[in-house]
């Protein structure tokens, strides 16, 4: 880990007391080691380094209205958790092997933009994102990356039904996309999508029973998506394809369902 100062105090907490106990005492100077990072840096303010590796973070837990995911699970280990084809699929073009096993959700949602796959398919899931020492969720926002800069995901809520749906269009195969889009049926009987493709665009909606196929409104939001990847017509194009691809998924899976 490239380092900014010379010294910086190092603390592996036990308990969460004494995690607690050291925030009180290091207030605005703390940097924390959170599983796998993308680029790993001290901050100029921090002058402690806590370890958070032996708080248990890294559980799966499973309740009858959602699945509870720990903010130092890795990629590998989500797409494990949820056994959703489609995610690992999303997982398998996020990240390489050694990526995939070692970046750790939090660091993931730090880093994340609108290429970020696994993060969109989490957006159409509707997680909720828990940091550290706070009793409610809140959804993914540029204002959660920002707190992350300071702060950890305790845990991750998502809840069920585990329904997915992710296509994507890149360069080549497995590159990142120039276009990519997730779809989740909830248990309202709601559809919400979320997509992207470029670094800064991100979008949610949904598709309630008779509002359509949701072409108009997904060929709208990348109307002005241009960048040296795609254009946003071409986006468009295959915005609208994508949409119909995974919900005539979403049919087919629910059709299976009801069948078995």
């Amino acid at each position: 880990m490239k380092m900014t100062k010379l010294e910086l105090t190092y603390a592996r907490p036990v308990t969460w007391d004494e995690l607690e106990a050291l925030q009180k005492e290091f207030e605005g100077q703390i940097m924390y080691l959170a599983g796998g990072d993308y680029h790993p840096k001290a901050k100029d303010s921090a002058s402690i380094l806590i370890d958070l590796q032996e708080l248990d973070l890294d559980q799966v837990g499973f309740a009858e209205d959602a699945i509870y995911i720990g903010g130092l699970i890795n990629l590998q280990q989500l797409g494990d958790a949820l056994e959703s084809a489609d995610l690992n699929e999303a997982i398998s073009i996020e990240a390489g092997v050694n990526l995939r096993n070692s970046l750790s959700l939090t660091n993931y949602v730090k880093s994340s933009n609108g290429r970020s796959v696994v993060q969109i398919c989490l957006n159409a899931m509707e997680a909720e994102y828990r940091l550290s020492g706070e009793e409610d969720g809140q959804a993914h926002s540029e204002a959660l990356k920002a707190r992350l800069a300071n702060d950890f995901i305790e845990e991750i809520w998502i809840p069920k039904p585990i329904s997915l749906a992710f296509a994507s269009v890149g360069r080549s195969p497995k590159d990142q996309p120039v276009v990519a889009v997730a779809a989740s049926k909830r248990t309202d009987d709601r559809i919400h999508i979320a997509c992207g493709g470029s670094e800064t665009m991100w979008a949610e909606f949904d598709l309630h029973p008779g509002d359509g196929d949701g072409e108009i409104k997904i060929r709208e939001l990348y109307k002005d998506i241009n960048d040296q990847w795609a254009g946003a017509e071409y986006r468009q194009e295959v915005a609208a394809v994508l949409l119909s691809r995974c919900l005539h998924k979403l049919t087919q899976d629910s059709s299976k369902k009801e069948e078995s």
